[in-house]
């Protein structure tokens, strides 16, 4: 049985920000807690110390203890209740907290007019409270199992824990809490059941906690996955189902797959990347496969980007710049791969003129009888038929090389860090194919130089940003520009109106099939689709000569041959 298309709801979520809340306030609690014993248990020190030095130590004391611990990012992880080792990573904050409060509170006494606390009160007070924090961690480990025994005392117990800290007893999830405020138990929908089963098998670590649809990509569909280990460790993750209709030959996908990210790895270098690596990596199944093939349609589980975020367009012309940048350091990483070493998975993917062909087979069929709707956008499209082949007819004469490329250069196929706004991560590797470079700048340019949405039916609010083709055109040339060629710059003020028109005519046959390849959310998706794009082309025709203008300042700024 095939997993539904939509899938709408998440799976037991952890309440993660008010389980950290939560455990900040009762340490909180605890560190008032030990300063009073603290007190109580030293008269001498009470009696040598005022109300306002004492409260000036117990706050310097609580800047240390949780300062660690959020440095510690102690409470960064959602650790399952009833494990001991669970808050190691707390109680190793705690400690250093605890050997810094000493010399700090002596410097305190020293600089400021408060009175001392000597040394060993200092030392006596940090040890009170590593002890009273390590048997406050031993005392809710055994309350937790004690609430699982079949006893009146262990109800009690687990109503308690409930309450105070959430616990869901009745998950088989580690780490699984009770949702802050109102909130009804749902059992998990069949579609979920069916993704865990995919889950399952492949080697990833911990159980599942939390699945959601990311309605984003018009061809494969993407989950976001968290797990939480025995220890309560959280891993994230992203699981994919393979259009297999666009991607029919799967194993070749997932070669050239394999062989990009492994190429890149280590090699592509963008300005804010994490450790993790500039793009996505396989997670392989329980069996060794790098995709897993079943019933359902053909999965592969992916590594995930965390602390980041796309757009559909700019937010600003330093973020296109850099986009320019990290899609041009793509296309010049991937110079040392052979051609003949990458797969065709589509053919004649980026082959304006082949797509126009079949256009005009489409409208021959025209299948659900949608030609007689969009007869302006036809008419549109053939006036411009003699554009179609200048780049794919460069390439088969060798007049231009052809390279590795992307083939998908939509700017939310960048990953952005959510501090720096700077590129992480370059991903939706599955069309990366030998072709021309010119049509990843043209893509790029396509989308990203229009103010509006793809799908925009308010036409008048599309048309080509020249700021953003300007930050643009200057960061992917500055990346890549040495290694183009003569022909490849002259060819590139065309680069974009090709580009366009050809998705245009994608869009449009697409509609006219019956909406079969790209992923709609609402009926006449794709007709909107391609009417912004051919409205682009005409807008982008209109302003060639200012384009030609840009791209040659450019050049001779950046000691391009032409």
């Amino acid at each position: 049985m095939a997993i539904q298309e939509q899938i709408s709801v998440s799976f037991n979520k952890t309440e993660r920000s008010g389980i950290r809340w939560m455990m900040a306030f009762y340490d909180t609690l605890v560190y008032i807690l030990c300063w009073w014993v603290f007190l109580v248990l030293h008269p001498s020190v009470k009696d040598g110390i005022s109300m306002p030095s004492a409260l000036v130590y117990l706050a310097i004391g609580y800047v240390l203890f949780f300062g660690m611990r959020l440095l510690r990012k102690a409470y960064k992880q959602i650790w399952r209740y009833g494990s001991i080792q669970a808050f190691s990573k707390e109680l190793e904050a705690t400690i250093l907290a605890g050997i810094l409060l000493v010399p700090a509170g002596m410097i305190i006494g020293e600089c400021m007019p408060v009175e001392d606390l000597p040394f060993t009160s200092l030392a006596s007070f940090t040890m009170l409270y590593i002890v009273i924090c390590i048997a406050a961690r031993f005392a809710y480990y055994h309350l937790y199992y004690a609430a699982k025994k079949d006893t009146k005392f262990a109800c009690v117990v687990r109503k308690m824990l409930a309450f105070f800290a959430r616990v869901d007893f009745d998950s088989q999830i580690p780490g699984a809490t009770l949702p802050f405020g109102l909130y009804t138990a749902q059992e998990p929908a069949g579609p979920i059941n069916e993704l865990l089963s995919v889950i399952d098998k492949f080697a990833i670590r911990g159980k599942v906690a939390y699945i959601e649809q990311m309605n984003k990509g018009y061809i494969n569909r993407t989950y976001y996955v968290e797990t939480l280990s025995e220890r309560g460790h959280v891993h994230k993750y992203t699981l994919q189902r393979v259009n297999t209709n666009v991607f029919p030959d799967v194993d070749a996908l997932m070669d050239n797959f394999k062989l990009t990210t492994e190429h890149l790895y280590g090699r592509l270098h963008l300005p804010g990347q994490h450790v993790r690596g500039t793009c996505h990596s396989l997670r392989q199944t329980k069996d060794g496969k790098d995709y897993l093939k079943d019933e359902s349609g053909c999965w592969r589980m992916l590594t995930y980007f965390d602390n980041v975020y796309s757009v559909d367009l700019p937010e600003s012309t330093e973020q296109f710049y850099y986009a320019g940048v990290a899609f041009g350091n793509f296309i010049a990483e991937m110079a040392d791969i052979k051609a003949e070493d990458v797969k065709i998975t589509i053919p004649n993917f980026h082959d304006t003129l082949s797509r126009y062909e079949n256009l005009e087979k489409s409208i021959e069929k025209d299948p659900l009888g949608r030609v007689g709707q969009v007869l302006p956008e036809i008419e549109f499209v053939r006036a411009r038929a003699d554009r179609y082949g200048m780049i794919s007819k460069a390439l088969e004469s060798g007049e231009i090389p052809t390279r590795i490329c992307h083939n998908d250069c939509n700017l939310n196929n960048i990953l952005f860090d959510v501090n720096t706004k700077l590129p992480v991560a370059v991903i939706d590797l599955d069309t990366v194919m030998p072709s021309s470079a010119l049509y990843d700048f043209g893509d790029s340019i396509r989308v990203g130089t229009n103010a509006a949405n793809d799908d925009e039916k308010d036409l008048s609010k599309v048309f080509c940003n020249l700021e953003l083709y300007e930050a643009y055109a200057r960061g992917y040339l500055t990346a890549c520009g040495k290694m183009l060629t003569k022909k490849e710059l002259e060819l590139l003020p065309y680069a974009a109106l090709i580009i366009t028109s050809e998705d245009g005519i994608r869009f449009l046959m697409d509609h006219i099939d019956g909406d079969t390849y790209f992923n709609i959310f609402y009926p006449g998706q794709n007709l909107d689709r391609a009417r912004t794009q051919l409205k682009l082309v005409e807008d982008m025709e209109k302003k060639l000569p200012q384009i030609e203008q840009i791209l040659h300042k450019i050049y001779e700024e950046l000691g391009l041959d032409v």
